[in-house]
């Protein structure tokens, strides 16, 4: 579909969204599509704002309903050293961590993507702050901070919250 009106488009975006197995860049929808890139950040404005739940992480675009698995919002709470046990644990039962949210007194939610699917991607994270002299989003609400994350199945996400509850991470539903 080369370029159409964002009526025709904006289906054909949902599409090719839900039947990816991964993320797709705003470079390559805009391709696919025939449009511009900036088109593609305004169909995903619209999209979200009409409900769909769709993504963004460093790697580009996804549906959180995916194939491969479902999205989930978890909240946490811990102080700054304690971040890589809480993504390892999440990480041991195959669950992605998308995203790191923190909602702010004066700005309200605040969301950074992370994607870290790996015990690489822990320590890339982790060493872009430190190397920025940084503190993790979470410093600001004094450890409290959520996570979207992709897992597998339902059994594995209820895994990974036991641990974290009995470890002291997950707050309390």
């Amino acid at each position: 579909m080369a370029g159409g009106a964002s009526g025709e488009r904006r289906p054909e975006l949902l599409r090719i969204l839900r039947e990816a197995d991964h993320a797709i860049t705003g470079s390559q929808l805009s391709s696919t599509l025939g449009v511009s890139r900036q088109a593609i950040v305004t169909d995903i404005a619209i999209l979200r704002a009409a409900g769909e739940h769709i993504v963004g992480t460093p790697q580009g675009y996804l549906m959180e309903d995916a194939p491969g698995g479902f999205t989930a919002v978890i909240d946490c709470s811990h102080p700054p050293d304690r971040g890589r046990e809480e993504l390892e644990i999440l990480l041991d039962r195959g669950i992605a961590v998308l995203d790191v949210g923190v909602k702010h007194s004066v700005f309200g939610e605040l969301r950074a993507p992370i994607l870290v699917e790996t015990r690489a991607d822990i320590d890339r994270y982790s060493e872009r702050i430190i190397k920025a002299g940084e503190m993790p989003l979470s410093a600001i609400t004094r450890g409290i901070h959520s996570h979207t994350v992709r897992a597998r199945n339902r059994d594995a996400l209820d895994a990974a919250k036991r641990e974290l509850g009995e470890r002291g991470i997950l707050l309390d539903e």
